[in-house]
């Protein structure tokens, strides 16, 4: 696909937007609606636990019947391996028809997984009214899927299928995946927090959905990150705090290119990460590197490990209200903050060189302060001293003694709690 410059697409899509007749405004009740804002379709809700949801290839894709895939006894048992590794909802587009889209919802509502899904129905305005009446029927419809990945001069387009949608139905939102800061070319990393404003400003999305995969093998056959994951993770939670939007993030499970097969410790620090950041639903991509035809593959226990943890932290994490991300280390990555003022209550704070992500949140009118290892290969040190009681959070909330030192394992996680 032809890539433009970002400013020629912002122009592009000042000058449609600036063309729009105001009647598209209003929906055939006579309601008027602003479309101008994330959260002016479906209204913005954070969820009650969180997300933790698979994206497609539960089935052959390329079977010359996806309906009968789905139909299969064997899609439901690799949905149920799914829900019994932790994941809790499922992602599937580029179906056929709606009827393969039903199928797939009628699985989810057998195992008791939420799906998000699209059909070629459901974006055809002569068939949104059919096709969303066919779709919300199913208890297990998450969300409409609209676009992954869209570029800014396709905006208009993402609107006009949400607008469609929201004239059928006004509750349930629509799902839009935003491309990360490296996708297009290298300035994009400068003007991406100004891409995404722009996006949450004109797009009512009822959630801010990133993908980015920030684990590579380098050119020497290391193990490395990319050096503007944490730039990309700052401007995503800049933008969510701006618009008050929940923030959902990814794991990379597909080896491909230079992405090599994941380790529990490429995974504990790409989810964990976005934990920290303030992220209320875990993605990962994609479903056959995790369960495949009538089996479960080595990577399985190694997602249902991170995704166990992560639901123990939950209680932690989901409604905290995230003060402060920052990063230690001999050199932090380029676009955070380096940690350079405690909070109150923390007398000191030493790690390695390799260095870690600190966030500060308060939850439950009480204040946590966690660290993640930002090494995905090697172990980093800790010391921590506290002015007043504290104590250390092991990931299900059990409490212990604040100890002098403490070694965090790749990706890993140590949280804090204290008066």
């Amino acid at each position: 696909m032809k890539r433009f410059t970002l400013s020629a697409c912002l122009m592009a899509l000042l000058a449609i937007c600036a063309c729009e007749n105001e009647k598209d405004n209003v929906i055939d009740d006579g309601t008027e609606v602003e479309f101008s804002a994330a959260g002016t379709c479906v209204p913005i809700t954070y969820p009650e636990e969180f997300i933790i949801l698979s994206w497609y290839e539960l089935i052959n894709i390329n079977a010359e019947s996806k309906l009968q895939e789905f139909k299969d006894p064997s899609a439901e048992w690799r949905l149920q391996k799914l829900a019994e590794a932790g994941f809790n909802a499922y992602f599937d587009y580029r179906l056929a028809s709606l009827e393969e889209a039903e199928a797939l919802l009628a699985l989810g509502d057998k195992v008791g997984v939420k799906i998000i899904t699209e059909c070629p129905e459901l974006h055809d305005p002569a068939t949104t009214g059919m096709a969303v009446a066919a779709m919300s029927a199913h208890p297990s419809l998450l969300a409409y899927n609209i676009w992954d990945e869209p570029d800014v001069y396709e905006y208009p387009e993402v609107v006009r299928r949400i607008r469609e949608i929201y004239k059928y139905d006004q509750t349930t939102p629509c799902s839009v995946n935003l491309l990360p800061n490296y996708a297009w070319d290298e300035w994009v990393e400068e003007t991406y927090l100004e891409t995404v404003r722009h996006y949450l400003k004109n797009v009512p999305v009822s959630f801010l959905s990133f993908d980015y995969y920030p684990v590579i093998i380098d050119e020497n056959g290391n193990r490395t990150l990319r050096e503007a994951w944490y730039h990309n993770l700052e401007d995503i939670r800049t933008a969510a705090l701006e618009a008050d939007i929940p923030i959902w993030g990814f794991a990379l499970v597909k080896p491909h290119g230079p992405y090599p097969k994941p380790t529990l410790e490429d995974l504990r620090l790409q989810q964990f990460s976005n934990l920290v950041y303030g992220a209320v639903a875990f993605q990962y991509f994609t479903t056959r590197t995790i369960v495949w035809r009538d089996s479960v593959t080595e990577i399985y226990p190694l997602v249902k490990q991170v995704n166990e943890e992560l639901k123990m932290m939950e209680p932690l994490f989901l409604g905290a209200d995230i003060k402060n991300v920052w990063h230690t280390g001999k050199q932090i990555p380029r676009g955070t903050k380096q940690l350079t003022k405690l909070p109150e209550g923390i007398a000191t704070v030493e790690t390695g060189d390799e260095g870690t992500v600190v966030s500060y949140f308060t939850n439950n009118e009480r204040q946590y302060i966690a660290f993640v290892n930002r090494s995905c290969t090697d172990n980093t040190t800790l010391k921590i001293k506290f002015d007043s009681e504290a104590k250390y959070l092991d990931k299900d909330g059990t409490e212990s003694p604040v100890s002098p030192n403490y070694t965090l394992d790749p990706g890993d996680i140590a949280i804090f709690t204290w008066n």
